[in-house]
């Protein structure tokens, strides 16, 4: 079917064009709103600056597909194709995209506020600048996989409020990223690039992001509870106020990093690298900081109670007012 006969019959109230052949087809700028194009082969398709509100286009084969700019909002893309497609700056406000192929897709600057992206791949995909608030890529035991963002580009990203559980994030680059009261839990962010991240309030309880470049991040407020950062870079992050309870931190750079108040009770700061960080009113009981560096931490008021602190590097530390691991406080 060519492009000015599916617009001719639209224009006449038809709506359903389940099937059809449409690959390569022009309907740039064309009002195709509600329009039923599940299944429709539209590869290589031309459809920048369409407007699709509330299309069906569930199963449809999207690959390669030209949508800069289209307004998809609240559409049904279940299932479907859009490998290598180029979606900047469309509008996917609300859609479907459960299950959806978006890998190596171009989503820059795109609008994906409280889009259901559960199951969905996002492996190379480009969503530099997007916005994706309150978008759902959660995991569903015996329902839908975590979403797969592997080597995503997300950098600049408002991604406030989302929820991301189970997702595979290995390797993607958050840089600058908004994560603030988002949902991280269980998320695995090996190797990821988190630079100058906001992630404020944010979910990470029992994350894995081994090796992950989290320097100058702000993570005030974070649950990290059973978190696994080993051999991570926080290098001057703010981790104020945050719960690391039980975290693995091994070998982890907190050069100068602000931990002011954190609650660190039974996490492993093994070989940690924590040089003139601020662990000033940190909790830190029964935490093992075996051969950890805290040569010039500020540890004033810090609760030490049952730490192991006996092979860790405390020259020059601050602890007036700690409480040191045998109850004594420090003078």
């Amino acid at each position: 079917m060519n492009a000015s006969e599916l617009l001719k019959r639209y224009s006449a109230g038809e709506t359903d064009f389940q099937g059809e052949n449409l690959c390569g087809v022009d309907l740039s700028g064309a009002d195709l709103i509600g329009i039923d194009l599940r299944g429709c082969d539209l590869r290589r398709a031309k459809l920048v600056f369409t407007y699709l509100n509330r299309a069906n286009l569930s199963h449809a084969q999207l690959g390669g597909a030209q949508l800069g700019g289209a307004n998809l909002s609240q559409a049904d893309l279940l299932r479907a194709n859009l490998h290598d497609a180029d979606l900047h700056g469309a509008v996917l406000y609300g859609a479907d995209l459960r299950g959806a192929n978006l890998t190596l897709a171009n989503l820059l600057d795109a609008n994906l506020i409280s889009a259901d992206l559960r199951n969905v791949d996002l492996s190379g995909a480009t969503l530099r600048g997007a916005c994706l608030r309150g978008a759902n890529l959660r995991y569903e035991k015996h329902c839908y996989e975590g979403a797969l963002l592997r080597g995503t580009d997300l950098r600049y990203a408002d991604l406030r409020g989302a929820n991301f559980a189970g997702a595979d994030m290995g390797k993607a680059d958050l840089t600058e990223a908004n994560l603030s009261e988002s949902s991280l839990r269980e998320v695995i962010l090996n190797g990821a690039n988190l630079t100058g991240a906001q992630l404020r309030g944010t979910f990470l309880t029992e994350a894995i992001a081994l090796e992950a470049n989290l320097h100058q991040a702000i993570l005030v407020n974070a649950r990290l509870e059973r978190a696994n950062f080993t051999d991570a870079n926080l290098t001057e992050a703010d981790i104020s106020d945050a719960n690391l309870t039980g975290a693995i931190l091994a070998k982890v750079r907190f050069y100068q990093a602000n931990l002011r108040r954190s609650r660190l009770n039974r996490a492993d700061l093994s070989r940690a690298d924590l040089r003139k960080a601020d662990l000033s009113e940190t909790s830190l009981i029964e935490a093992y900081l075996g051969r950890a560096d805290l040569s010039h931490a500020n540890l004033r008021e810090a609760n030490l109670a049952k730490a192991e602190l006996s092979s860790a590097n405390l020259t020059d530390a601050s602890l007036t007012g700690a409480t040191m691991p045998d109850g004594v406080i420090h003078e």
